[in-house]
């Protein structure tokens, strides 16, 4: 990898208004509840919101510790079922003002879009928007409008501050050293592929598996990630694939030891591990308010 100096950004300014700042931070699911009455306060969800651009990890309480592997190849097929009922994805957030309703019981009430453009979950036809009512300045309410469902979340006050996010396309990530894989003779994707996002002490990182594994799972569009991991027709080697996607919860930490170390992720063995090469560390200890 070619010595790093600056770190390349996705300005969408032009694209995409920037959401409201009571939304911006880092926020945990406390409760969820849905249409068949099931009540989930044990999986342990984050999203995290900037300017723009979001991230989103959902890793069940009951996920397995795996002992010692430190790579997806040390894992039977039974572990990576596991691991497939994780959850996550990363886009862009836009709160539709033309939308917004007045609740009388309920006061204002607004309308959000998670328009996700990476995604641990094969492909859906369903989109992910909700309305949204704040309870407190921390804690705001989410009701979904094209499913049945309520959520609760509760904003940390350590991840208000610095916000900045980032988001690469795949031969930009790789020429930073974020991707480790060969390039070599494959077609230019401009998709993004890699986002980082940073608010206050927290960081989120979001890495979009290969474009081939991607196309083997459109094929199961519509259906849950663990069904394509069960399914026989795929070989140890292409379900590996498939689980190869990040995404990444951790803090930044002052200067002694590693600096950005990750506490969750949809790699376990990443936990408790730095979460970048030092130069790629040190370029984003050089960000302040990117835009995202």
């Amino acid at each position: 990898m070619a010595r790093m100096t600056s770190l390349p950004y996705d300005d969408q300014r032009a694209t995409a208004p920037p959401v409201p700042q009571a939304y911006r931070g880092l926020w945990r699911r406390t409760l969820l509840t849905t249409g068949d009455g099931r009540i989930d306060r044990e999986t342990r969800v984050f999203w995290m919101q900037t300017e723009r651009l979001h991230i989103d990890i959902r890793v069940p309480a009951a996920r397995g510790t795996f002992g010692a592997a430190s790579a997806l190849a040390a894992l039977t097929r039974e572990q990576l079922i596991d691991l497939a009922a994780q959850m996550g994805f990363a886009g862009m957030t836009t709160v539709d003002e033309a939308a917004v309703v007045v609740d009388p019981a309920d006061g204002r009430l607004d309308r959000c879009t998670w328009h996700r453009q990476i995604d641990f979950s094969p492909p859906s036809d369903a989109r992910d928007l909700g309305t949204m009512r704040f309870e407190t300045p921390h804690v705001v309410l989410e009701d979904g409008i094209e499913a049945v469902y309520h959520e609760r979340w509760e904003r940390d006050p350590a991840s208000l501050g610095l916000t900045w996010a980032v988001r690469l396309s795949r031969e930009a990530a790789h020429a930073a050293g974020l991707l480790a894989d060969d390039l070599d003779g494959a077609a230019r994707d401009d998709a993004p592929s890699v986002f980082i996002a940073r608010c206050g002490d927290f960081f989120m990182l979001a890495r979009s598996r290969s474009p081939r594994a991607q196309a083997v799972l459109a094929s199961y569009r519509g259906k849950r990630l663990a069904e394509a991991v069960r399914d026989p027709a795929l070989d140890i080697d292409h379900v590996r694939a498939l689980l190869d996607f990040e995404i990444s919860l951790g803090r930044v930490r002052g200067n002694d030891g590693a600096r950005w170390t990750i506490e969750l992720s949809t790699l376990p063995w990443r936990e408790g591990q730095p979460a970048f090469a030092d130069a790629v560390s040190a370029a984003l200890d050089r960000l302040q308010a990117t835009p995202g």
